[in-house]
């Protein structure tokens, strides 16, 4: 390890070490729990889930990109004034030294605006099924792929506004002399020497609002276009229904938890609202619990997944045969309407 020596003489205080131990257990619980979405995915998706498996594969490997980048950087964001240093706690400035770091955050914030970016997919395409026959496979892949161009336009732009190492440490003197980082991997950004800085920094947080407006408009639409047609459906597609409603609440209250903290954290600590050290840790500390819980609602809430997980640990339920029918339809009007996803 070239830059082993280096992270040895580091000297670490309490909040590194807490920082760090939070980092390899959401990481460590979140890639394995990533890595056995996938297999049941793709091995134990029944052919009525073909489809949305194509939604399913992309927001998992998000998570799993999300939560390796993180573990390996393992950030402490110093935000201060027109700059950002971004100190690395993890394997990715051993390897890489600040550089190393540096990537690693890249593509950290990459997998986490492109998971923003797709999280209005899975409301959407509830609602979409509710009232127009289902997407072509070719069409879901698409939208994937476009949304993936975007965030790719969003990493290379921060890539590319990365500030000398030596200007930042500089700046870290002059506005933090109490820190003592020359042994620790730091990099950073400058927004007045690299302009690219705000545009990048702009392009992921800004459209976190009105993305999130897009979730609740999804959500409430779906919601009232079920209860509107509630008379209409036997006890079973009811049942369904109100399991699925419980899911999208529980996924559209992650960003409340995971998301928005995180950043409201982060924006009070920039303007200097607050002064806690224990912010710099915080904000991804926090968003490193996302890629965790995110998987394991599919595992819960998804049927196919939930039994296969629960025979391939603990063996102790019967083989249930693969549900025939993804979608229930139901008369309205007398056109054909089609209900989300089968749950249950």
């Amino acid at each position: 390890m070239f830059y082993y020596s280096q992270w040895r003489a580091q000297n670490w205080s309490t909040y590194d070490y807490s920082a760090s131990a939070i980092y390899w257990f959401t990481g460590s619980i979140a890639i394995t729990i990533n890595i056995l979405l996938l297999y049941l995915i793709i091995f134990k998706s029944p052919s009525s889930l073909k489809l949305y498996t194509v939604f399913l594969i992309n927001v998992t490997l998000g998570d799993l990109v999300f939560s390796i980048s993180t573990t390996m950087a393992q950030i402490r964001i110093i935000p201060n004034k027109w700059a950002f240093a971004y100190v690395s706690l993890g394997p990715a400035g051993i390897l890489g030294g600040a550089q190393g770091g540096y990537f690693a955050y890249c593509v950290m914030l990459h997998s986490l605006f492109y998971m923003f970016l797709c999280f209005p997919i899975s409301f959407g395409f509830r609602y979409w099924i509710l009232i127009r026959p289902l997407p072509s496979m070719a069409k879901c892949i698409q939208l994937c792929l476009g949304l993936w161009m975007i965030a790719l336009v969003q990493h290379i732009l921060f890539i590319f506004s990365e500030s000398p190492e030596q200007e930042i440490r500089d700046y870290l003197k002059l506005n933090k002399p109490a820190y003592h980082l020359d042994d620790f991997f730091v990099s950073g950004n400058h927004m007045i020497n690299s302009p690219l800085t705000s545009i990048t920094l702009a392009t992921i947080v800004l459209p976190m609002f009105p993305i999130y407006c897009l979730v609740i408009y999804f959500y409430k639409k779906v919601h009232s276009n079920l209860m509107a047609n509630v008379t209409k459906m036997s006890p079973g597609t009811m049942k369904g229904h109100r399991k699925l409603i419980e899911v999208l609440t529980i996924q559209a209250s992650l960003p409340l938890l995971f998301i928005f903290p995180p950043i409201t954290v982060y924006g009070l600590y920039h303007l200097e609202v607050i002064d806690f050290t224990i912010a710099e840790y915080a904000v991804y500390t926090i968003f490193s619990f996302m890629p965790l819980v995110s998987p394991l609602i599919s595992i819960f809430y998804i049927k196919p997944y939930n039994v296969a997980f629960r025979r391939i640990f603990f063996n102790k339920l019967p083989v249930v045969p693969q549900v025939t029918k993804w979608q229930t339809r139901y008369q309205d009007g007398g056109e054909t309407q089609y209900s989300s996803s089968r749950l249950e």
